[in-house]
Order: C-alpha cells, then structure tokens, then sequence
C-alpha cells in the first residue's frame, strides 16, 4: 500500500480538481445540500433516509456549522427538487452501464446489470462515476490506482440502497432494499474510507512476502506469502509437493455476491478484467451441486503443491450449511482428506464460522452398493450426533450438529462414495442430506424448541454425559482471566477457543458473554478479572452473604440455619419455608440438579450481580433447565441487593420482594413479584 503522505496527496488531488468551475469535493457536497431546520442557513447533509415505498427521501441527516445543530429532520420541498435535479439515466449512467456491460449480450444487461444500476439513487450513481473518472484519469501511479480503487469498492458498498436506515435491522442478504435506507453523501463516504483504509494498515508480518515475486526473491528471509492471486496460477508459481500450509478463504455461496463481484469489478477496472466472472450472471439462484464441481476444481490445483505432511486451511464466516457440504464433497473429489470441522455459531446470525483443515489422502475404498450405502451413513448420523450430545452435556443446535456428522462421513470417506450415486442420477449431495435428516428422526432423539425459532436435539434417555458446555465455558473463562491478568478480547477469545477444539466449541456469543461478566476494560481494548472475582474476594463474600441471608430471615421471623446441601434456609416451625444456594458462579444445572431436596421450600439462587446476564443466557439455551426452574419455581437474587436490604434499618415483605429476580424491581419503578 502507499504510504498515508501518498495516499493523502491523491485524496487531495481528486478534491481539488475543477468542475464546472469548482473544486470537485465541492461540487459533490454541493449534490448534498440542504437547509438547516434550526438556523435556515445553507448546511450538506451527511445523508438522507429513503422510503422504498415513496421512492423517494422521508428525512436527512446533518450537523449545521453555522449553528451547531446535529439530528435528523424531515426533507422539505427544496430538498426534493435539488435531488429531481440528477437525471435518473444521464451520462453517467449510460457511462457506468456501458463499462460494466462490455461485449455482454442485451438481455444480460437488461436482466442483470440495469436492476445493480437501480440499487443507487441517481446522485449517488453521479458522485461515484465522477470519482471513477476522475481516480483514472488523474492518478497514474499504479499502487495510488489500486488503493483508491479498493476505497472506492467500500464506497460502492455503503453508498448503495441496501443500507438500512436503523442499525438494528442489519445487513439483508440478497439484492433486496430494506424498507427504510440510507442514501450517503457520497464524498463523505469516500473520506471516511480513506481514514478507514489507513487505520487499518499494519507493519508487514516478519518473514512473510506480499507477493509470490518477493516470495521467490527472498527465500531465506520469507518462509511464506500472505496476498492475494489466482488458484489456476499458483501450480504454474510454487514447486509440487513443496507447501507446508495453505491458507484461504474460499467465496460464498451466494449468487448475490457473485453478481456484485462481476459487478463492482467491471465498474472499477474494466468489463475485460473481470470476464472469467461472467457466467456468474446467469445463476440466479445459489447451485450447490454446481459450486462443489467448481471448488473441486480449485482443490485439485491447490492438492499437489502440499507436502505429505501439509494441511489446507478453509476459513468460512457467516456461511450456511450448504456451503460446507459442498466444500466438503468438493475435498473428496480432489482426493483431500479432511482432518477437522470446527463450527462457531453466533445468535445473530443465520450462518455460521467454520474452519476446514484438509489433508493429502489416501485413495478411497470402492463404492459399495447404494442400500448398503444409505443405511452406512443413517448410522454413523446417529452414532455421531449422540456421541456430540454427550460429549457438550447439553441440548445440541443443528448448526453443531450438522458440522459434527458432515466432518465424520466426510472423515470416514462416506461423502466420497456417496459420489458413485452421481450416475445413477442421485446427486450426492441430496443422498447426503436425505439419511442425515432420516438419522436424527430417529426415536433415541428428541427435539427441543430453541428461543431462536429453531430447534435443539436431546438424547431421550440421556446416560454417560460430560459437564455442560456452558459451564466449562465460564470456568476456562475465569482461568483464562486469571493466567494472562490483562488481554484482548481477541486473545481472550482465541484462549478459550484453543481449550476448547472440535466439537466442544461453543457459541461466540457465550463466549463474549463470559468476557463481560467476569472483567472490565481498565484501558481501551484491554481487559482484566473484576477483582471481585478473584478466589479469595470470592470467597469472602459469598460467606458474607450466606450470613446476611441469615440475619434477614431473622429479622423477618424466620428460624435460620444451614441446611445442606443449601447454603441458608429459613424455617416457620418445622416447616421449611425458603432455601437458599449461594453460589460464586452461574451454577444453573448444579443447582436445578437439588430440586428433589426441596421439601416444598421456595428455592432461590444467589449469585453475583455480574453473572446474572450469564444465568439468563444459559435458561435462554437449554429449554430443560428453564423448564425446570419454572415448574420448581426457583427465584434468583443478586449479592448486592442482599448486601443493600441487609443495611437497611427496616424490612419486611414488600423490601424483600423489590430484589428478587435477574431483572428485580429494585431495578426498575413498577413490577410485582411474591416471595412465597
């Protein structure tokens, strides 16, 4: 990359370039301008909010010089006539369309290239072609060219009509326009990207080569090269046999993204560049079959440049399942053999992370018959989700599950037998997928609702299972604190994750939930264990509680002592009325595994205030657990509410009411919850 002085002075350039008589970062402010609400004087709008319905904006957004004012406002007349001002098909439609449409037959324009045109609004389809241009036309230098080019595919992504307006709605997949969008101004955009660009460059990694050249100019300096370039050349560059690990990240799934790739690189290098992307105009709808002919393709490039003892690395993010059952078909049609599938999951998201590490393989056993086949891979599909079951201690999702069976068959050479199906017309893939669904159908099996409109799998007479994923998670997390004292989140993360492989990796959102309830960020970017948390404070304060609990039940006429295996309980009589489990962790299953000995008590759990996100995420996910805390009617309390009602002069009832509950009403002004 150049460096910032460079890349600056380029920036610079374009700006103050003249058009029409004005300098060009002016002139596409100027597309932008607006009417401040509070003082009436001229101010650019940052952007404005678009109604797909109206086609047309409902608001703006802006900060006043003049007057200081920064918010949202409604548009009015003038802002509407400033925008009809662009011509929906000018010059720089008709420009950009004829670059990206080159040698292209008509019906492809019109089917798939004008419907791209139309995900910009016409002053912002007018800003970007101008910076094209201009980018081409004033910036000779090769690498300032990249760059700016690179900026500008940032800019062709934030600048389109598939922004939302409300950050909480997220980025749509596909082509479709949110309800309500954003239309960026278009310069501003393009400066924060520049600003966006820099920060994110970093010192070159020691020993590692920026391109294959430098790679083979410095052998004894470079022991590998981190770029980019094209797999079908790579055979042609590096000697067979000779690469220890190769690392990459294969292209979605997804024919929205092949059309914007076609799409994005015609418009900023050339129709001519990007022409081997072509076909991907014609797939309307995402092929499995087809990308898994296309992956095996490139595997099988990549394949005879590892050593014996090399491995080839998929790094996936976000990616449905039917991705990884085509990589995975594709690795067995290049004779890879796959040695692990890991899968992380997140809530927020539809897909899923994976890592592939792919091996040279040895030849596969001949295709048996396909009966013999099918109920092979039913089996193993059952054995191996049972098998996860147990292994995680917990009701398991099928973004798990599924990447446990696929890495099994695929390990144990089913998914490149089930290729033998192909000329019999049976693609493997929906073979596949027909006895994975057909294995966890079976009875052993039973199906859980998930509070994330999916579902979960549970062994209907579960035996022999290990400690809950999630509570592992929370104790590697709390060792992880106390051993590297301050960390990232990436260190953290990466940390636990190492001590977890396989198919004991748990959701990412756990993992951040664990983070944040046992450190604080002392610095910026920089955590550390809460020192609340350290064993002996701990420690301390739990028994302090336990005799706070005490004296409370005395001073509310109960009877109190220990009654184990419960911390406290208060007794009216010889009658238990309350029970109580002090505990330093989240400890939800151990503590719901006491609901025998309850002898009709009320049975509460205590636990610190900031594990108390932690106990709602681990009821959220395991509908077992919140089942049985609902029907045994456990109640929770935090430590800081009992040390705040203890110092209090007067309690009764309604007081203790106030603190009980992950969300207690000591924490809010209106609610109402009985203690008995």
């Amino acid at each position: 990359a150049p460096g910032a002085r460079d890349l600056d002075a380029a920036v610079a350039r374009l700006g103050d370039v003249l058009k029409q008589g004005v300098p060009l970062r002016r002139y596409l402010e100027d597309l932008y301008a607006t009417t401040c609400p509070a003082c009436l004087r001229p101010a650019v709008a940052d952007h404005f909010v678009w109604d797909r319905e109206q086609e047309a904006p409902v608001a703006k957004s802006l900060h006043c010089p003049a007057c200081n004012w920064d918010g949202r406002a409604a548009v009015d007349e003038d802002d509407r006539a400033r925008l009809a001002e662009t011509p929906a098909q000018g010059m720089h439609y008709h420009y950009v369309l004829d670059r990206v449409g080159a040698r292209l037959p008509e019906d492809i324009k019109r089917a798939r290239l004008e419907p791209l045109l139309q995900l910009y609004s016409p002053r912002n389809l007018y800003a970007l072609a101008e910076l094209t241009i201009r980018v081409e036309s004033l910036i000779p230098e090769a690498k300032l060219r990249r760059t700016l080019g690179a900026i500008l595919l940032d800019c062709l992504d934030l600048c389109s009509s598939m922004t939302p307006a409300s950050t909480r709605s997220g980025r749509r997949r596909g082509l479709s326009r949110p309800g309500r969008f954003l239309e960026r101004n278009v310069w501003y955009a393009f400066e924060e990207a520049v600003t966006r660009f820099q920060s994110s460059i970093r010192p070159p990694i020691l020993g590692l080569a920026g391109t294959l050249d430098a790679y083979h100019a410095s052998p004894e300096e470079c022991v590998g090269m981190m770029g980019t370039g094209l797999v079908r050349e790579l055979p042609r560059a590096l000697p067979p046999r000779g690469v220890r690990l190769i690392l990459t990240s294969p292209p979605p799934l997804n024919s929205a993204a092949w059309v914007l790739s076609y799409f994005w690189g015609a418009w900023l290098l050339g129709a001519k560049v990007v022409a081997p992307l072509r076909p991907l105009l014609r797939q309307r709808t995402p092929d499995p079959r087809w990308y898994a002919r296309v992956m095996a393709g490139s595997f099988r490039n990549l394949a005879p440049l590892l050593r014996d003892d090399g491995h080839l690395v998929l790094i996936l993010s976000d990616q449905r399942p039917a991705v990884l059952e085509a990589l995975l078909l594709a690795a067995g049609r290049a004779r890879l053999g796959i040695t692990a599938v890991v899968q992380r999951g997140t809530v927020a998201r539809r897909g899923a992370d994976y890592r592939l590490d792919l091996v040279p393989a040895l030849s596969q056993a001949a295709t048996p018959s396909p009966a013999a086949l099918d109920e092979q891979i039913r089996q193993a599909t059952t054995q191996v989700a049972a098998e996860t079951i147990r292994t995680r201690g917990e009701p398991t999702g099928w973004l798990t599950l599924h990447a446990a069976i696929l890495g099994s068959l695929a390990g144990r050479g089913f998914l490149v037998r089930a290729l033998g199906s192909e000329g019999e017309g049976v693609s493997p893939l929906d073979l596949v997928a027909e006895q994975v669904k057909a294995g966890l159908e079976d009875p052993r099996f039973v199906r859980l609702p998930a509070g994330n409109g999916g579902d979960l799998w549970w062994l209907a007479m579960p035996s022999g299972m290990e400690t809950p994923l999630c509570d592992r998670v929370e104790r590697i997390a709390e060792q992880v604190l106390r051993e590297m004292s301050t960390v990232t989140e990436a260190d953290f993360v990466r940390a636990v994750y190492t001590q977890l492989p396989g198919v004991w990796a748990p959701e990412a959102d756990l993992v951040t939930i664990c983070m944040r309830a046992l450190s604080r960020e002392t610095v910026p970017g920089k955590w550390q264990l809460r020192p609340e948390d350290l064993p002996g404070a701990r420690q301390a304060e739990s028994q302090s509680i336990v005799e706070g609990l005490l004296l409370l039940g005395e001073r509310l006429g109960f009877e109190t002592a220990p009654w184990l295996p419960f911390q406290v309980a208060w007794f009216e009589g010889k009658q238990v009325r309350a029970v109580f489990s002090v505990r330093r962790r989240a400890a939800v299953g151990e503590t719901l595994a006491l609901g025998e000995q309850l002898a009709g008590a009320r049975p509460y759990l205590v636990i610190p205030g900031g594990r108390a996100a932690l106990v709602s995420y681990k009821l959220a996910h395991n509908p077992l657990w919140q089942g049985l805390a609902d029907e045994e009617g456990w109640r929770f309390i935090k430590y800081r509410h009992v040390r705040q009602l203890v110092a209090q002069p007067d309690v009764d009832q309604y007081t203790l009411q106030t603190i009980v509950g992950l969300d207690p009403i000591v924490e809010k002004e209106q609610a109402q919850l009985a203690l008995f």
